[in-house]
């Protein structure tokens, strides 16, 4: 019977490859750099991100991720004239913070006491005071 140990086989692991943030993981890299550009900027048109993102992306393209942004619910948009003026709904904060619950809420689903336990475990290896202040609702330096 095969030792189970703490890791993997890569062929079971190479899809969870997690280049970049969590961001990237559900959004992509493209949704990403121009949600990141217009949270930078604030309220923009289509043609002020496209242009902050010294049009390394067709403005068509800027525009098409803006508005799936906007179907995902991660940016509102106010017409102005022929077109919208975007803003992000988020600070990257509270995003991460979503995206964290929504995967600690799934994986706690998917795989109950086993994942809570794991949780339990990766608990015990972080610093006392750092979890103090997890429990107290803030994030350690």
């Amino acid at each position: 019977m095969p030792r189970v140990g703490s890791s993997l086989p890569k062929a079971l692991t190479g899809a969870l490859d997690r280049r970049g943030g969590p961001e990237e993981w559900f959004l992509g890299s493209l949704q990403t750099k121009v949600l990141g550009t217009l949270s930078k900027r604030g309220p923009s048109t289509v043609r002020e991100v496209a242009d902050a993102l010294r049009r390394k992306f067709a403005y068509t393209t800027v525009m098409t991720v803006l508005g799936r942004l906007y179907e995902k619910g991660l940016v509102g948009r106010e017409q102005r004239g022929k077109g919208y003026v975007y803003t992000p709904r988020f600070t990257a904060g509270e995003l991460r913070d979503r995206m964290a619950k929504y995967l600690v809420d799934e994986i706690a689903r998917d795989f109950g006491d086993v994942a809570l336990a794991h949780f339990a475990g990766a608990l015990d290896r972080h610093d006392r005071r750092r979890l103090a202040s997890l429990r107290r609702g803030r994030s350690a330096p």
